[in-house]
């Protein structure tokens, strides 16, 4: 099979190469191990289990996310001087050395190690090293008129996986029920599994062509040369959006149900299983859509009634209609991730993509780093609606701000609109 993107191709995908079908499978696995740890770790560390504080939860959150932090950096150093495949491998043994450092203590010290170097997932939405290299990846495996769908179905499978992740968060409550089995020993099923996917990852991986790859010839500050400008305006919004989505990232919605509403794991699962599969087939729409209105415009227009949707889980008076909430918000939420990663790589030069990716993903994680703390004080102190507000608030900002940034620049496809 030819690994040379093409517009139309036969069978499923068949606009797509091989290369960016191996990148739809490992995301769906890596986000399927994401979606069970970040919806059971605030039961692990909690009560019944570890006994650790709300605010030493939303501590470890962070410091999950300054591990993100750290080895984004580290892809923007190595992967084009190594290889981008080399790379992804590399953070897949940090995985698998990760969950075995789950498995094996339940030291803080050992919890912190472990959270820091396993791009382990608090949230859905990814902002780690694996997306940054591979979202440099996609823009090569199809063409300019299917790199919006391209990314749509990247973040749908992304979605899928986090979806039944979720579902499989309840295995510590039914190996205690129909197993006999501990509590702490039912979660350790669970490091088990994100220890075993990051084997799997790095055979995955190494399966990638050259065509995976990118020749550089030049190289400027931080691998920016033409997009210097342009990355540092991104990166400046995007912290402002991933400031507010710092304060309900998975892990917290997860841990504000347990304490607003004493839910059980297996529900809350259920819970970000029906608003992550609703999320995955939004994705759906989101190629149509940007090709009727355009990238920023659905990326905008998506973005600001879901963070009202946001807004309006918080203040809601009844578990019923947080939920309902919750599952409206979910509808538009995430319609401007493969939208906005479309409109970035579009912009930016080729050779420059894997900096850029990096680079605004560390600056997403760095202004996301400090909210989970701040979010796990105001739920130890039952201010219930104040993470909702100040995310959805923050991320209104955000929309506003890209919008009359960037409405004139355009992406090769919308030129001639």
């Amino acid at each position: 099979m030819s690994d040379q993107p093409n517009s139309g191709g036969r069978g499923l995908l068949g606009w797509m190469s091989s290369d960016g079908k191996m990148l739809l499978v490992t995301k769906f696995f890596r986000t399927l191990a994401f979606g069970y740890l970040s919806t059971a770790l605030p039961f692990y560390f909690g009560k019944d289990v570890l006994n650790f504080s709300d605010f030493l939860t939303g501590i470890i959150a962070a410091v999950a996310l300054i591990g993100g932090i750290a080895l984004t950096i580290t892809a923007s150093l190595i992967a084009n001087k190594i290889s981008r495949r080399t790379s992804l491998s590399l953070f897949a043994f940090l995985m698998l050395v990760s969950g075995t450092l789950l498995i094996v203590s339940t030291n803080v010290i050992i919890i912190f190690l472990a959270v820091f170097i396993g791009s382990i997932g608090v949230n859905a939405t990814e902002t780690g090293p694996f997306v940054s290299i591979e979202q440099a990846i996609m823009p090569q495996t199809t063409t300019d008129e299917r790199r919006t769908y391209a990314f749509s179905t990247f973040n749908l499978l992304g979605y899928a996986g986090a979806s039944f992740g979720s579902l499989l968060a309840a295995i510590p409550e039914l190996a205690r029920d129909y197993l006999d089995f501990s509590l702490i020993n039912g979660h350790r099923i669970l490091f088990a599994l994100f220890a075993s996917t990051g084997l799997l990852l790095m055979i995955l991986y190494r399966s990638l062509s050259r065509r995976a790859e990118v020749e550089v010839t030049r190289i400027g500050r931080l691998g920016l040369d033409k997009s210097r400008g342009t990355v540092a305006k991104l990166s400046v919004l995007f912290s402002i959006d991933a400031f507010g989505g710092g304060f309900v990232i998975s892990l917290m919605i997860s841990l504000w149900f347990k304490q607003r509403y004493n839910t059980p794991l297996s529900a809350v699962g259920a819970i970000l299983f029906v608003t992550q599969l609703i999320t995955a087939a939004s994705f759906l729409i989101a190629g149509p859509l940007a090709k009727k209105i355009g990238l920023l415009n659905t990326m905008v227009f998506t973005h600001i009634p879901s963070n009202l949707l946001l807004i309006g889980v918080g203040l809601a008076p009844t578990f019923e209609t947080s939920v309902a909430f919750l599952l409206a918000r979910q509808t538009l939420s995430q319609m401007d991730v493969p939208t906005r990663q479309s409109y970035m790589t579009a912009i930016i030069p080729s050779e420059e993509r894997n900096a850029a990716n990096s680079i605004t993903n560390v600056s997403r994680n760095i202004a996301a780093a400090p909210p989970p703390t701040i979010s796990g004080y105001l739920i130890q102190s039952s201010f219930w609606a104040a993470p909702f507000l100040l995310g959805g608030l923050f991320k209104i900002a955000y929309d506003i701000s890209i919008y009359l940034s960037f409405r004139n620049v355009k992406p090769p496809e919308e030129k001639d609109k």
